[in-house]
């Protein structure tokens, strides 16, 4: 297990002597955006800790001032140039990497804390939001930026920000690409709290974070679990049709044109 911080991948990874496990996202010229070794690492970290019975408790953040901007669409970019497009087996495994990192987060038996700084955009807004408890810095902000680009919402967003902010105020977000501040996030039940400053916010996530992690792992694990069955119950079935429908969008007119004007810096 992971004593020291270490960084591999653009994720940084410790655990500490009360079990409190710390996932940072590092990759700051990209404002935290996830490219393919990023998803993993981050996956691996998750399903290696949901296993273990030294993690008490593991907390979500990414450094340089934002949490993630969400996938990287410049690195797909790249990526899609060197193998010719996106053809339907690469758009679909493209997808499936997101909702896994999703799945990982949500698998982790023990309470997740997000401690978000900065923009939680796309993917990096489906992973904040699958934490347990979200806790949040005033420059906070949500954005559900997909159909922006001709493409719908993925990494379980359709179900985790339904459940969380109700039919209204996701359909806003979803359907006209609106950004949602800290305090509105507050207001809507998206996040549990919010704090002026990064300061405060370690402060606060620390004392969340020591609190659980000195609580009965058992019961802690079985209280989570009975409250995602309840608000959470279609998550997997959202998960699918998210796949289906973001594997036909990345192939369309619509996405490669953005894409390249993305790339451009249009």
């Amino acid at each position: 297990m992971i004593s020291e911080a270490e960084c591999r991948d653009g994720v940084w990874a410790s655990i500490d002597a009360n079990g409190i496990a710390r996932l940072e996202i590092d990759r700051p010229r990209q404002m935290n955006a996830l490219d393919g070794p990023a998803s993993a690492r981050v996956i691996a970290l998750c399903d290696e800790w949901a296993a273990s019975p030294d993690v008490r408790v593991v907390i979500l953040s990414g450094r340089g001032g934002s949490f993630s901007a969400g996938a990287d669409v410049a690195g797909m970019a790249q990526d899609a140039r060197g193998s010719g497009g996106f053809d339907e087996a690469a758009s679909r495994a493209i997808i499936e990497n997101g909702s896994n990192l999703v799945r990982a987060v949500r698998g982790l038996p023990m309470p997740v804390i997000a401690a978000l700084d900065g923009a939680a955009v796309g993917i990096g807004a489906s992973l904040a939001v699958a934490a347990d408890l979200v806790y949040a810095t005033s420059r906070t902000y949500f954005m559900l930026a997909f159909v922006n680009i001709g493409l719908m919402p993925d990494g379980g967003a359709s179900a985790l920000f339904t459940a969380a902010v109700g039919r209204a105020r996701a359909n806003a977000m979803a359907l006209l690409g609106e950004k949602l501040s800290a305090a509105d996030a507050y207001d809507a039940g998206l996040i549990t709290a919010f704090f002026d400053d990064p300061a405060g916010l370690a402060a606060a996530v620390d004392r969340v974070a020591g609190r659980l992690a000195r609580r009965s792992p058992r019961a802690l694990a079985l209280t989570k679990s009975a409250l995602d069955r309840h608000s959470l119950s279609g998550f997997d079935e959202a998960l699918e049709r998210e796949i289906s429908g973001q594997t036909e969008l990345l192939q369309s007119p619509e996405f490669q044109s953005a894409l390249t004007s993305f790339v451009a810096g249009r």
